[in-house]
């Protein structure tokens, strides 16, 4: 008989395990991990080495194996934890927990394979380890399978209802299928279980953030980072709070928090460089980009972040490069599109402008930005080849109406595409409803004024 490279059959084994479990029967309770065999110094924990000189002297005892390779697995030592696990089992291949944390240890490593058929046989040895279905959950939820993964956290939540952890991994099952009103009773129950652990009240305060109830979302991340201050997620994530508040100066703190923490967290370095590039500092946002790059080459968003610090350089050449790469890793990203063609009318390259804002409202008709920009560029062209401005009208009523006329910005540019269509007394009506805007006046009241005293004398604007 030729056996799998996983063992042999389930069914040897299972036999094996019978045998096993009337063997302990009758010798008592099995440890699941603690103090060695052999004792220690008094006083203090078992080492690393300490087990080493244990094993050397009975290295036939399996449980010394598997306590050993928890030490490991706790110093993030995997390889060796997996090894020590390996020989546990050769020598008790029902050691449950042996497999439970060998599978914890492969899942680690991203094999979830492997991490999977050791909790398969865990669960299989011991099917009421409440700790083996959150784990199993884990490693389905890793691997894309949310329901299964729900299941096994429903399932340990059954064997142990007091399991916080349980609780807070079904949360975070609940708060991927974007159901976060049950995600935060979930959390809420970790809590009470648990009210020290740092985690939760992170994941609870993630949650709170998608609902962007921020003032929650704040009171969670900061005691999140109570308990546990070199939290570099927690720090990240307020640190997005804070952004979407307007504070990017405490935004910048917490995201060079997370870096300090993790040098190599790419995620820390796109929010601040985003929260650089929105308080006018290019420069810095530009290597902030430049630096998530690369830590991660492949993601979009550091690109299409690099060519906007760039185009706000006045870079639009290196801008639309970095476009063009953020378009190859994420052929259907609107703002990238968006951007690049904003850059490409920079250059006098209004054709392939054109093409891009054609592009973004392709994959979005209710792309308001977009079809502003398109509406824009057709309206005001210097090149007649490209000037429409019965198109113009039609796009630029299309984001007033989606916009609920509310955007002084829109008004702008239907007045516009009004005048290039020859309706100088409605362009006159809306550009000076977007002079009525205390806000718009004050950012673009002389060019909105002089474009008004051209409609008023029955002339289009072009773009110089």
């Amino acid at each position: 008989m030729v056996f799998s490279r996983l063992g042999p059959p389930a069914s040897l084994l299972l036999g094996a395990c019978l045998l096993a479990g009337t063997a302990q029967a009758q010798t008592g309770a099995s440890r699941c991990a603690g103090p060695p065999s052999a004792p220690v110094a008094p006083g203090r924990a078992p080492t690393i080495k300490d087990y080493e000189q244990i094993l050397q002297r009975e290295p036939r005892n399996a449980r010394d194996y598997y306590d050993r390779g928890v030490l490991h697995e706790r110093m993030g030592q995997h390889d060796s934890a997996i090894s020590d696990y390996t020989r546990a089992l050769a020598l008790d291949p029902c050691l449950a927990q042996a497999h439970e944390r060998r599978g914890v240890a492969y899942a680690s490593q991203s094999k979830f394979e492997q991490a999977l058929a050791d909790l398969d046989e865990a669960i299989r040895i011991e099917p009421n380890s409440a700790s083996a279905h959150v784990n199993r959950g884990a490693s389905y939820e890793a691997t894309g399978q949310n329901e299964r993964a729900l299941a096994e956290f429903s399932r340990a939540i059954a064997l142990d209802p007091k399991s916080a952890n349980a609780h807070a991994r079904r949360g975070e099952s609940l708060e991927l299928a974007g159901e976060f009103e049950r995600a935060v009773q979930e959390y809420d129950a970790a809590i009470g279980l648990e009210p020290g652990d740092a985690r939760t009240y992170f994941y609870r305060g993630r949650t709170f953030i998608r609902q962007r109830q921020f003032t929650r979302a704040l009171a969670d991340l900061d005691q999140a980072l109570r308990l546990d201050p070199r939290d570099a997620k927690a720090h990240q994530s307020r640190a997005a709070v804070f952004a979407a508040s307007g504070d990017q100066a405490r935004a910048i703190e917490d995201y060079s928090a997370a870096i300090r923490i993790d040098p190599r967290y790419a995620l820390a370095y796109l929010g601040r460089g985003d929260a650089y590039a929105r308080a006018g500092e290019a420069e810095r946002a530009l290597a902030d980009y430049t630096e998530a790059i690369r830590l991660e080459p492949n993601k979009a968003y550091a690109y299409y972040g690099r060519g906007r610090a760039q185009a706000a350089k006045g870079e639009h050449q290196l801008a639309v490069e970095d476009f063009d790469r953020a378009l190859e890793r994420k052929p259907d990203f609107a703002l990238a599109l968006r951007q690049r063609g904003r850059s490409r009318q920079k250059l006098g390259q209004t054709g392939l402008a054109v093409a891009d804002f054609e592009a973004a409202i392709h994959l979005d008709e209710r792309d308001t930005v977009a079809l502003n920009e398109l509406a824009w560029l057709l309206a005001t062209a210097k090149d007649t080849r490209w000037r429409d401005g019965k198109r113009a009208v039609e796009l630029a009523r299309a984001a007033c109406t989606l916009s609920g006329w509310k955007v002084p910005d829109l008004f702008d540019t239907y007045a516009a595409a009004l005048a290039a269509d020859g309706r100088y007394d409605d362009a006159v009506k809306w550009q000076e409803a977007a002079l009525q805007s205390v806000e718009f006046e004050r950012a673009h009241g002389t060019g909105a004024r002089t474009r008004l005293q051209l409609y008023r004398a029955g002339q289009p604007y072009r773009t110089p």
